[in-house]
């Protein structure tokens, strides 16, 4: 028996953000623990959540994708 694989989704355009959560759950394997709606709340569900993947928009209001690769690059370990 194994785990599911937990994924952050941040994007901006809610839309889209429920259309890539539908999509994803509908995997076995999958689940989402989070639907962030910027760069800095998707920030603060990877420090809480620690999901294994984060798919992040490079366009988001406060801090785009890349700044909050950035930032998640200098957390510690």
């Amino acid at each position: 028996m194994y785990d599911k694989i937990q994924v952050l989704i941040a994007d901006d355009n809610k839309e889209f953000g429920e259309i890539l959560r539908e999509y994803i759950e509908s995997q076995d394997d999958i689940e989402v623990v989070g639907l962030a709606r910027d760069g800095l709340e998707a920030l603060e569900m990877i420090e809480s959540k620690t999901p294994d993947v984060a798919i992040l928009d490079i366009i988001m209001p406060h801090l785009d994708g890349l700044g909050v690769l950035e930032r998640v690059n200098s957390m510690p370990v």
